[in-house]
């Protein structure tokens, strides 16, 4: 099958970390590669970077091509695109003609690329998947401080009536979806991230502690966009209540120039509580460096009030780091029996004492899983499995 997937806002090629590169970025990537690793072809349309023309341009050795769309696009705010939809579907249809190619399906990733799919499905006449990869309703229902506008909330319920199929990443994101929407249970798939296990790797604690600064401290480790539905003022609150005599450093590792406000207010209240010299802000690091962050670290903890799957729990587990976590996401699906009942620890309520406990409880023990443990926790996540679930419900559809 020949594929179009719309990325519009955000390219997977970006520098991942960033605002907007980050687990799409990474599902975009996995995905279309194993399915070219499988004789399919896929195109991923984004806006071009400045100065960068529309011609394709091949990621590695695959068939997969990264097409950038210009027109002053990239200064453009990614909820503005929403208003461009029109144009922009003309601009990848007038690229298929120019280049002589066509496609067996859309899929759009996130509600303003979905905008553009269901106009371009419109006028190819083809099937419109779409993946929200979060959705507006969740976040506004489950975090105070998330404000996510009116537009996006009604284009989402609109664009999962009309599109052809719904993908989701989780069991708890495919419930979200079909009770917000009153959908069908056809119509909405799952359909899991998978981990790139050759980067993802564990490396010996010490050593991995010195490379990033923390010889000689228990390390509490979060990683993640700075923003309120990543509940770190949770973090911060509980790690507020551990002894000051354990020798134990928090890092958190994200967020950019954008986030500064936010890291400030974060900063502030680790003052407040007194921890100020515990607690460490990495801001954004090269990809190459993250494991060794998760091989440092006793615990990460996911302290978010919503995830639509949450890759960082892969990401720590297959460095054999175990997670705390709140019931978001893909977690209740890791945590459930066998080697995921000791690789992710679900947490019961929002409690900063409940979380201490936990967070002491790990790195006490200071227990690193088993590579027995991380192949059974990380088995159903492999990209070729993912790809094979995609093509298995689009043939539903076609």
């Amino acid at each position: 099958m020949k594929m179009a997937f719309l990325s519009l806002h955000s390219s997977p090629l970006g520098p991942m970390g960033s605002k907007d590169t980050g687990g799409m970025s990474a599902y975009l990537l996995g995905l279309s590669r194993a399915l070219s690793e499988q004789g399919h072809s896929v195109d991923i349309y984004s806006r071009a970077e400045e100065n960068e023309g529309e011609l394709p341009r091949q990621i590695g050795e695959s068939t997969v091509r990264l097409i950038g769309l210009n027109g002053g696009l990239k200064r453009v705010p990614k909820e503005k695109l929403f208003y461009r939809a029109g144009d922009l579907a003309a601009q990848i249809v007038a690229f298929m003609r120019r280049d002589n190619v066509s496609y067996d399906l859309i899929f759009s990733h996130y509600w303003v690329s979905g905008t553009c799919g269901r106009k371009l499905g419109g006028l190819l006449q083809l099937p419109h998947l779409v993946m929200f990869h979060t959705l507006g309703r969740a976040k506004n229902e489950s975090c105070p401080d998330e404000c996510e506008p009116n537009l996006r909330l009604a284009e989402e319920e609109k664009l999962a009536a009309e599109c052809d199929m719904v993908i989701t990443a989780s069991l708890f994101e495919q419930k979200k979806v079909r009770s917000y929407y009153s959908l069908p249970a056809e119509k909405v798939a799952v359909i899991g991230s998978g981990i790139n296990r050759a980067h993802f790797t564990p490396s010996e604690r010490n050593r991995a502690r010195e490379k990033v600064g923390v010889s000689g401290y228990r390390v509490i480790l979060a990683v993640g966009r700075i923003e309120p539905v990543k509940g770190f003022e949770l973090l911060v609150d509980a790690v507020s209540l551990l002894p000051l005599e354990d020798p134990f450093r928090v890092i958190i590792v994200g967020g950019d120039s954008t986030d500064t406000a936010k890291i400030a207010a974060l900063k502030e209240l680790a003052a407040l509580r007194g921890i100020s010299d515990r607690l460490h802000f990495t801001g954004r690091i090269e990809h190459e460096e993250l494991p060794f962050y998760y091989s440092a670290a006793d615990v990460t903890v996911i302290p978010s009030f919503y995830e639509s799957f949450s890759l960082v729990a892969l990401e720590s587990i297959a460095c054999g780091t175990p997670v705390i976590s709140s019931p978001v996401g893909v977690m209740p699906e890791l945590a459930s029996g066998g080697a995921g009942e000791q690789a992710v620890k679900l947490a019961g309520d929002r409690s900063p004492a409940a979380w201490a406990a936990e967070i002491r409880k790990n790195y006490i023990r200071a227990k690193r899983l088993t590579p027995e443990d991380v192949e059974e926790c990380l088995a159903p996540y492999n990209w070729a499995a993912v790809a094979e679930k995609l093509v298995h419900s689009v043939k539903q559809i076609l």
